[in-house]
């Protein structure tokens, strides 16, 4: 288990081990995706490559899809 202190600035430093683990290097950006009174999960924030593909393609006329959404919200 690795130890880490909180700074005067309310800062820490991640352990160098943790972060090879997690493939983090200096400017990336990590989520918190979890908090509890004695607990806090941060996961590395995906990069825009890494999102590619991930939503689902729409078929079919968008200006189409476009006048249902704003007819149903009305």
């Amino acid at each position: 288990m690795k130890t880490v202190t909180l700074s005067s600035k309310n800062q820490i430093v991640i352990p160098s081990a943790v972060r090879a683990r997690m493939s983090v290097q200096s400017g990336d950006r990590l989520v918190i995706s979890s908090v509890t009174d004695t607990q806090v999960v941060l996961k590395k924030e995906p990069s825009f490559r890494q999102l590619i593909g991930t939503v689902p393609k729409r078929l079919g006329n968008p200006v189409v899809r476009i006048r249902e959404i704003r007819d149903n919200w009305r």
